[in-house]
């Protein structure tokens, strides 16, 4: 099946887990009510329906890896369980607004047990939104953040559903009560496959250390080889998630794993290579790692790919600092495949000191139709030149005459992806030639 067809059919089934409870409200034999309550009671079936089938997004199906955008997808992730929190909100502002009585149940100490379930779950959403917006500003460490994640998740919808069948009006027609068991089994079922039984899987393809490099004061290249088996292959620009730990039996249960971009060849037979820099409890690991070390990886993942039809024109990677790491790969695996088409490079980072792979890249001019640019923001030699940020005149002044024929792939911090797609916009680039990664999903 194409990626485009399979993302059609993920998303058409998604919107129906969703929308499901809503309809057979609406279609159910139980005499409506008034119209305010009734649309609370969807407002609060909507958004218990979308906080449960977030699983569904980001539960890292296999057979969907080529048709994800996964940035796109933890992105949308955390937008969503905003939008169900406000929906839960909404409900029962338009339940007080009818009963005002019903503002005391927040109080779940004093609530009616149906009444208090629903208040305990609003109350772990707000948790699970409070956490995973300020989670940096309040110095949350990132282990400790999703297992209080997968907490706040289970006390949402055990207690989101109790005060649900409780209430049971609508849920005594039992259509409605099947739509609802049926959700329920998905959710467990995903729950399941997230935190048990998809990490036993990927501990069948264990890594081991080769080395670990450092390329500058920060950022290192951690080098893999297959332990046991041929190794799992990936496509340029994919992603994996790291797990790391002594008691390779333990993988499947640690809740540290975080999402890293291949910076290797797709090609090379030596093994895997993730470009990584130093920022949190997890990357801090890496520069202590040892050669023979165990390392699970869990991928690959993404849509990105250089065979996509739009990029056989040519290539244009935009980088920021460790955002490097999907363009190396990228590069070095036109590369090794004798790949002709052009290819653009900009790179931008701090100084001379912090630039990654320069060496490499420069190295790569002879196998590639590479055009390298570099750009420094604040360069120790005075007389480097371009100085300062990607500009858009940078990339006019670069950029072939047939530019909006071409491929675009941007990697790097949010403001730069911003400041990046309003260049482009401005050179009339359309916006189904640019893919762009975030360098970070949490």
């Amino acid at each position: 099946m194409k990626p485009s067809t399979k993302r059609i059919v993920f998303y058409f089934v998604y919107l129906v887990l969703v929308l499901l409870p809503v309809v057979v409200m609406f279609l159910s034999p139980i005499p409506k009510r008034d119209w305010l309550r009734d649309l609370a009671v969807a407002l609060g079936y909507l958004g218990l329906s979308l906080a449960g089938t977030q699983l569904v997004a980001v539960g890292r199906l296999h057979f969907m890896a080529d048709a994800l955008n996964m940035d796109r997808v933890y992105n949308n992730h955390h937008r969503i369980s905003l939008l169900s929190i406000f929906l839960i909100f909404v409900h029962l502002f338009l339940l007080g607004i009818r009963n005002p009585l019903v503002l005391g149940f927040l109080n779940v100490a004093k609530a009616p047990w149906m009444f208090a379930a629903g208040s305990i779950a609003l109350f772990g959403m707000l948790l699970i939104g409070i956490s995973s917006v300020l989670r940096k500003m309040l110095n949350i460490n990132y282990t400790s953040w999703l297992v209080w994640h997968d907490i706040f998740t289970i006390v949402i919808l055990i207690f989101g559903l109790a005060h649900l069948f409780k209430v049971d009006y609508f849920t005594g027609d039992p259509l409605m009560k099947a739509v609802w068991w049926l959700l329920i089994a998905v959710w467990a079922f995903l729950f399941l496959w997230i935190r048990v039984i998809h990490p036993i899987l990927a501990y069948r393809y264990p890594y081991k250390v080769a080395s670990v490099i450092q390329e500058s004061g920060d950022t290192y290249s951690l080098h893999l080889s297959p332990l046991g088996h041929d190794g799992v292959p990936f496509e340029a620009g994919q992603i994996a998630w790291l797990s790391l730990g002594k008691n390779r039996l333990l993988w499947p249960f640690v809740a540290s794993r975080n999402p890293f971009s291949y910076s290797g060849s797709s090609e090379s037979k030596e093994g895997l290579r993730f470009s990584i820099k130093v920022v949190g409890d997890f990357t801090s690991k890496i520069p202590d790692l040892k050669p023979g070390d165990h390392v699970c990886v869990d991928g690959p993942y993404g849509a990105f790919n250089t065979h996509d039809p739009r990029a056989q024109k040519g290539l244009v990677l935009i980088a920021g600092g460790i955002g490097l790491a999907p363009v190396m790969s990228i590069v070095n695996t036109l590369a090794d495949r004798g790949d002709k088409r052009p290819v653009w490079v900009f790179y931008g980072d701090l100084n001379e000191d912090t630039v990654l792979y320069r060496e490499e890249l420069e190295a790569l001019k002879s196998r590639l139709n590479l055009n390298l640019v570099i750009a420094l923001e604040k360069p120790k030699n005075p007389d480097y030149v371009p100085c300062g940020y990607i500009s858009k005149q940078l990339l006019g002044e670069h950029l072939p005459e047939n530019k909006t024929e071409l491929m675009y792939f941007i990697c790097g911090p949010l403001p730069m992806l911003k400041a990046i797609n309003k260049h482009l916009d401005f050179h009339g680039i359309p916006k189904t030639q640019i893919k762009d990664e975030k360098y970070e999903m949490a």
